[in-house]
């Protein structure tokens, strides 16, 4: 989810918690307000909420940040699609989370009965760097071998 509010709603509260309940796996990005706040549906205890980091693994300066981050991912300079069949660079948690999105989908190929704490812990054997970016930042490796070993 590549989205964010500043406070919590019944509906979206809900909303990943229905989805959760059916087996859903929820990652959202944490925001770019370079604050420690919560922002939803990134600050429920039920998401992976993914911050960024630049080339050097430090925390982008517009990445939240806090003890509610579950771990961070690139999100600097980061190429993708563009209108008009081109691409671009852009910048922004919407562009980390879904490096979070894709490793999850690698580790329901490992296993497919993968719960959301399942995925939480798999991808939290990530490379640490500071107690504001929660685990660390996203190692894929470390978060297959997890899933393979049952860690």
């Amino acid at each position: 989810m590549s989205f964010s509010l500043p406070q919590s709603s019944s509906e979206l509260s809900r909303a990943v918690d229905y989805a959760t309940g059916a087996g859903t796996i929820c990652v959202a990005s944490a925001g770019n307000d370079s604050s420690p706040a919560p922002v939803y549906p990134a600050g429920y205890s039920d998401v992976i909420s993914v911050a960024s980091t630049d080339d050097n693994d430090n925390r982008s300066n517009f990445s939240n940040y806090g003890p509610w981050i579950w771990l961070a991912a690139p999100g600097e300079q980061i190429v993708t699609t563009y209108p008009w069949g081109t691409y671009a660079a852009a910048s922004g948690t919407s562009f980390s989370a879904p490096f979070v999105s894709g490793t999850v989908s690698l580790l329901l190929q490992t296993r497919w009965s993968l719960s959301q704490p399942g995925a939480a812990n798999d991808v939290a054997h990530a490379k640490p760097l500071v107690s504001d970016l929660g685990h660390g930042r996203l190692d894929i490796v470390q978060a297959l071998q997890a899933a393979i070993l049952g860690n």
